[in-house]
């Protein structure tokens, strides 16, 4: 991805993208490498995103789910995940803008959401604030 945003070194930050919609999931997974994280794991659903956390190796410092997915969806996800790992970056990506489906993703305690359709800029501007991760400050030439 180029010219997608800041450059921003997420080096040692481990992520898992869960996503149905594989080109979303591919985009993301993408992102995130460019950004630096690595492993960077996909699961199809929130199920599968389940036994990957219960059977990974390393711990993740970072999840971005859709929210709409078959099996098991992103909110579903979200409180299995605050039961083990209540300070895990959690980072939700959904078309759902009402009232009612924002104070549920806040009630299972989300780190973060972002509206689709969304700028690649804007996903990694909310992945560097939720991981803590601060891109370097860029020099500005005021010319007059």
């Amino acid at each position: 991805m180029t010219n997608a945003g800041p450059v921003a070194n997420l080096n040692g930050l481990s992520a898992l993208v869960v996503d149905d919609d594989i080109d979303m999931g591919r985009l993301i997974e993408a992102l995130l490498r460019d950004m630096g994280a690595d492993p960077v794991d996909r699961a199809k659903d929130g199920r599968q995103a389940i036994d990957k956390l219960r059977q990974s190796a390393h711990r993740y410092n970072l999840i971005v789910s859709d929210w709409e997915m078959p099996e098991v969806s992103g909110l579903v996800l979200l409180r299995e995940v605050r039961k083990r790992y209540p300070d895990l970056p959690f980072l939700m990506l959904t078309v759902r803008t009402g009232s009612a489906e924002i104070l549920a993703a806040k009630d299972a305690r989300v780190t973060a959401y972002i509206s689709k359709p969304f700028r690649p800029r804007e996903l990694q501007k909310k992945i560097l604030t939720i991981t803590g991760r601060i891109a370097p400050a860029q020099e500005t030439v005021t010319i007059c």
